[in-house]
């Protein structure tokens, strides 16, 4: 199995849209399957593999059942290439474990301005004795302005976490860009390999085109930098606003997509227009997000008016 990791990162991984995702997988896997044969692989090893990462018997730390699940996702890949490259005579199938259910948080608009407000370090100073209710509001910390950003891009957008990190102001082979004189918005670089998480270029959203003209004005490189660089990752200055909004660890970067989805289909937006203007699948908005229209199953809804119904 080492030689098979190590094949798949040689000659495989550097062709990916992501190879470093593959890096971060190889020391676990080699951890456990590294030196066994690839006859050793079966449904019994691989729950075996899942319960020993779960348990943080492996690695540094436990981890979820989905992060074990992308790690064999990883080991599929690399068999199923050595099979495809005639370096094994037989696939190996792998057994997963299952997929976690589909997150379903989004924000609301309070729930987004406070997010909004702790990013740029306001929270609330008064509080109603009665009610408890906040009742002034004041800067009492240091403003992350990357995170603010990071915030209205993808409230306003539904890109994702990764796409809106690499976002520069001019043209690119890294990442998108904002063409400011078309008011498009391209989230691959130029040559990019489109991959499964599509990344269409969209017009620059009304609400964020004020903002992106005073934020090219005051940055160097991109909207989402500190101190003139761009960040890797949304994590302590993320997790701050978090903290300071009052919300809990279920809100994550990424549910900015969640929202800004969700968002616009309550707002009537048709799903197909969402589909293209988010980059996500039509099959996968109408199954996970679809309840949140209000054309949502109108015609079944409205099928046991008149007189005669039953005959």
């Amino acid at each position: 199995m080492a030689d098979v990791l190590a094949f798949y990162g040689e000659h495989r991984a550097p062709e990916m849209a992501h190879p470093e995702l593959v890096g971060f997988h190889m020391p676990h896997l080699l951890a456990f399957f590294g030196d066994k044969m690839c006859g050793f692989i079966d449904g019994t090893a691989c729950r075996a593999y899942v319960n020993a990462r779960t348990k943080g018997k492996i690695g540094k730390r436990a981890v979820v059942a989905g992060t074990a699940r992308r790690e064999l996702e990883t080991l599929q890949a690399a068999l199923n290439f050595a099979h495809k490259e005639k370096k094994l005579i037989y696939p190996v199938p792998v057994t997963l474990p299952a997929k976690a259910a589909p997150r379903e948080r989004w924000l609301s608009r309070s729930e987004a301005a406070l997010l909004l407000a702790g990013a740029l370090g306001i929270t609330a100073t008064a509080f109603d004795i009665q009610s408890r209710q906040p009742v002034k509001w004041g800067r009492m910390f240091r403003p992350s302005y990357h995170v603010a950003r990071f915030i209205l891009i993808g409230l306003y957008s539904g890109t994702r976490h990764e796409a809106i990190l690499a976002l520069r102001w001019g043209v690119n082979a890294s990442g998108g860009w904002f063409d400011q004189a078309s008011g498009v918005m391209y989230r691959r670089g130029q040559g990019q390999a489109e991959t499964k998480k599509r990344r269409p270029p969209v017009p620059i959203p009304e609400n964020l085109v004020p903002h992106v003209e005073r934020w090219r004005r005051i940055t160097v490189n991109g909207p989402v930098e500190y101190h003139g660089r761009l960040i890797l990752k949304e994590r302590r200055g993320w997790d701050r606003a978090r903290e300071l909004a009052g919300l809990g660890d279920d809100v994550t970067p990424h549910i900015m997509k969640h929202t800004c989805i969700t968002w616009m289909l309550q707002r009537g937006v048709p799903i197909w227009e969402v589909a293209g203007f988010t980059g996500t699948s039509e099959k996968t908005i109408r199954e996970t997000y679809g309840h949140h229209s209000p054309s949502h199953m109108s015609t079944a809804k409205r099928r046991f008016h008149g007189r005669s119904l039953g005959n």
